[in-house]
């Protein structure tokens, strides 16, 4: 989880699923909280974060300013499969408005929480945290992204070629995570938005 002590403005959110277990829908509503801090109107270039991130080993700098495919990334370094496993997910409806992704009051979204695991190493190397919009996004598309053991980069690759990545946020959480958050782009407009939690350890 993003780090808990941080105080952020409170933004509530209405479970649409029929259970939803306590822990997912604080969760959800921590992370809602950590995206409201930041900045919607500020326009980012990935570059403009390198600066900052020089006391961190190359891979990891790399991967906090990269626009591929984490998980294939990930699979190349360390030269193991990367399993991805759904830890949540579930609909809902925002209460308080969502500007990344052009979401408004009332209007659904989706959370999706999934851990990228090494096949033979069983090391947890990254969390990622997604929320989507499905308006922006065609059924089966929205279908093929929200499958249990597929991570969104390898379908958006090979579903969505038009999609690129705009990387919003990058910061330290503590002294072992690392964390970014981007939006997916399709057609012009922010679709997905992604925050990636990195265990600095394995870096």
């Amino acid at each position: 989880m993003l780090k808990a002590s941080l105080i952020f403005p409170v933004v509530h959110v209405q479970i649409c699923a029929a259970f939803v277990p306590d822990s997912l829908l604080q969760f959800i509503r921590s992370h809602l909280d950590y995206l409201n801090t930041i900045d919607p109107g500020v326009e980012r270039d990935a570059t403009s974060f390198i600066a900052s991130l020089n006391e961190l080993k190359p891979f990891l700098r790399a991967l906090l300013v990269a626009d591929g495919t984490v998980t294939l990334l990930l699979r190349a370094y360390f030269d193991e499969d990367v399993l991805v496993e759904t830890t949540g997910q579930s609909g809902f409806v925002v209460e308080g408005e969502l500007p990344h992704l052009g979401l408004a009051t009332g209007d659904d979204a989706f959370f999706r929480q999934v851990e990228l695991t090494g096949s033979q190493t069983g090391h947890v190397y990254a969390q990622a945290t997604s929320v989507l919009n499905p308006a922006a996004l065609k059924p089966e598309l929205f279908a093929a992204l929200i499958k249990e053991d597929v991570g969104m980069g390898d379908v958006l690759r090979n579903s969505a070629r038009g999609s690129y990545r705009e990387i919003l946020d990058v910061r330290t959480v503590d002294d072992a995570r690392m964390a970014r958050t981007y939006t997916v782009v399709l057609d012009s407009k922010p679709a997905i938005l992604i925050t990636e939690v990195f265990n600095t350890r394995w870096f």
